[in-house]
């Protein structure tokens, strides 16, 4: 009994000192090994600053199939009537890199990952990979049910609401390429422009046409992200008006028409 006494008196100590602190404040226990949860903060940019300590890509690669478990759990008895393929689209939502980045910086995460890459660049994933990193940290350091129920409680409950991430609709191209081949209406995505930002990212535009009108126009960091806006765009002018599909239909001729179904059963 002697060594449990110890380390609880120990980390009673340790919890009021840096660096163990911030974890504790951070998630609610002090963490036995420190050396792990540092390293999982410490991004590969700035790892040569620290004699090759090392950085946190093989903690993210743990705490990425740790939190997908999680979640999986979670999401499971959650949603005992939903099929499979409502929780795998839940899951997915959850654990995509723009909610992680989102979460990793409400919880602070961005306070204190070591890096020296531009923390305003898009695309930059630092603070989501940071807090997979910390997941597999915590998974080490104390086991599946611990770590669960630290993500669960800490986390997921605090920053993530599971019921409304379920409801949302990420893939507009997708249900608009449907509305389309439901309504045989002929429609292609152009992109019509590529900038950079401030950091030299490239910005592309996209825009969608419905039966050669201008429906949507949107841009991102990739075309897909581009095409995904301008999608999202196109869907609510869709949605505010019940028959748009026989207004964009009356624009073409009966040989237009003849063709678009065609086409869309070609495809």
């Amino acid at each position: 009994m002697r060594i449990p006494l110890y380390n609880t008196i120990r980390l009673w100590v340790l919890r009021r000192q840096e660096p163990y602190r911030v974890f504790y404040d951070m998630l609610g226990f002090c963490p036995n090994n420190i050396q792990l949860f540092q390293q999982a903060c410490r991004h590969r940019s700035a790892n040569r600053d620290y004699h090759n300590k090392g950085d946190n890509e093989r903690l993210e690669f743990l705490g990425d199939a740790i939190l997908g478990a999680i979640v999986s759990d979670i999401i499971f008895e959650t949603y005992k009537s939903k099929n499979e393929g409502f929780l795998s689209k839940t899951r997915s939502k959850i654990v995509q890199r723009e909610t992680l980045n989102h979460v990793a910086t409400d919880l602070g995460l961005n306070n204190i990952v070591e890096t020296t890459m531009h923390s305003t660049s898009h695309n930059n994933y630092t603070y989501g990979n940071a807090l997979e990193a910390l997941i597999g940290a915590i998974y080490l350091d104390q086991g599946y049910e611990k770590c669960r129920k630290i993500v669960e409680e800490r986390i997921i409950k605090k920053y993530i609401d599971i019921e409304k991430i379920a409801r949302q609709e990420l893939n507009f191209k997708s249900r608009l390429i449907e509305w389309c081949q439901h309504h045989h209406l002929p429609y292609y995505f152009e992109t019509i422009d590529t900038t950079a930002d401030n950091h030299n990212n490239p910005i592309f535009t996209a825009r969608i046409y419905i039966t050669d009108n201008l429906l949507g126009e949107g841009t991102g960091y990739t075309k897909k992200e581009a095409q995904q806006n301008a999608a999202h765009v196109a869907m609510r002018h869709i949605r505010k008006q019940h028959n748009y599909a026989e207004v964009l239909r009356s624009n073409l001729t009966t040989e237009e028409q003849e063709t678009a179904v065609q086409d869309l059963q070609e495809e």
